[in-house]
């Protein structure tokens, strides 16, 4: 076979393949649509239960992050940041971590984060997948608007002015 074939027939192997992991990445959307703050509860760091409906009402962003994910930890600053020009007005950011408990305590208190942290573990992962991060990607958000329904997700780290404006949008 020529070689001009076989990087056509390369290429479209390799094209084949990134589609196939972005089509088992991103789930349906009207599964993710039923996917409703107030049916969502985790343990916070210290066990007890913490039901999502206490934040329904406001502007949520949950954020799934790990002390070892390098993007994780860039993100926060800007979520302190922005939790404190707009809790106010009803925005709050609750951090879903898949990590060690103790680790994450340790970091919450270094970086001085006051909102609120929880304890996801494998039903963290499982919620991930069921809001549409199939691959576990970290960090990856969801913003669930005033009634509870979801309005934006994101894998990866948010940059400033993205965030903002999609808080904005949406209080």
């Amino acid at each position: 076979m020529k070689p001009t074939l076989w990087l056509i027939a390369g290429l479209s192997l390799l094209t084949g393949l990134v589609i196939s992991v972005y089509l088992n990445s991103v789930s349906n959307t009207e599964e993710i649509s039923a996917v409703r703050l107030d049916d969502i509860a985790l343990a916070d760091l210290h066990g007890g239960r913490q039901d999502f409906k206490q934040w329904q009402g406001k502007l949520v962003l949950v954020n799934f992050w790990a002390t070892w994910c390098p993007p994780c930890r860039e993100e926060i600053p800007l979520f302190l940041s922005l939790r404190k020009k707009y809790s106010a007005s009803g925005f709050e950011i609750v951090g879903v971590s898949v990590d060690d408990v103790g680790k994450v305590m340790q970091y919450r208190d270094a970086m001085h984060i006051d909102y609120p942290l929880l304890n996801g573990e494998q039903k963290g992962m499982s919620l991930m997948a069921s809001l549409g991060n199939r691959t576990g990607a970290l960090p990856f958000s969801v913003i669930f608007d005033r009634s509870g329904n979801v309005v934006d997700m994101k894998s990866g780290a948010y940059k400033h002015q993205e965030l903002a404006k999609l808080i904005e949008t949406h209080l």
